[in-house]
């Protein structure tokens, strides 16, 4: 089983209800016979992604990395299970499109679609370049060049980042790149 995003915030922090999600998604996953749970986390505190050590506290062990930053975790029940991997894709972090910025998304959140089009109103404020690109399969998801699977942001065809950004947050962003 794959968690793509378990996330507590404002007043049910610090009361284990992460605990309590991740303890169902285990529970869930051994119902159904799986052979374990794998998250995507980092090798560094970064947005929108559960603290690697959160994960490690509750017996999950690092079976890959891509990116700059990226790591894969499993909680294995069997010993006779392959790890899971990044895909190819996913560990060359890059995208077709090597003008400007491409913001390649689904629908997983329902904030990515608003904050493209901010996003690129900055760009283009700027005369960059802001291509979208909008996932509609999991089989596209698993070709694109970041680990992230559902939001990439790619800089002349290069990941950056899986981070959503406000304007005067991507504003910033685009004149440290510059």
């Amino acid at each position: 089983m794959f968690i793509n995003c378990l996330w507590v915030a404002g007043k049910f922090k610090g009361k284990g209800v992460s605990t309590k999600l991740l303890n169902e998604c285990i529970s869930d996953a051994k119902k159904q016979k799986m052979d374990g749970v794998a998250v995507i986390t980092s090798n560094k505190i970064k947005p929108f992604l559960t603290d690697k050590k959160f994960y490690e506290h509750n017996g999950f062990e690092v079976v890959d990395t891509a990116g700059a930053y990226f790591e894969l975790l499993t909680l294995r029940f069997s010993k006779k299970a392959n790890d899971p991997k990044f895909t190819k894709s996913a560990k060359e972090s890059t995208c077709t499109n090597k003008k400007g910025f491409t913001y390649i998304f689904s629908n997983q959140c329902p904030f990515m679609e608003d904050f493209a089009q901010r996003m690129k109103k900055v760009a283009e404020s700027d005369n960059i370049k802001f291509k979208i690109e909008k996932l509609t399969s999991a089989k596209e998801a698993q070709k694109t060049g970041s680990c992230f699977g559902t939001l990439g942001l790619y800089y002349d065809g290069k990941f950056i980042t899986h981070e959503i950004m406000p304007e005067k947050k991507f504003k910033k962003f685009i004149e440290g790149i510059k």
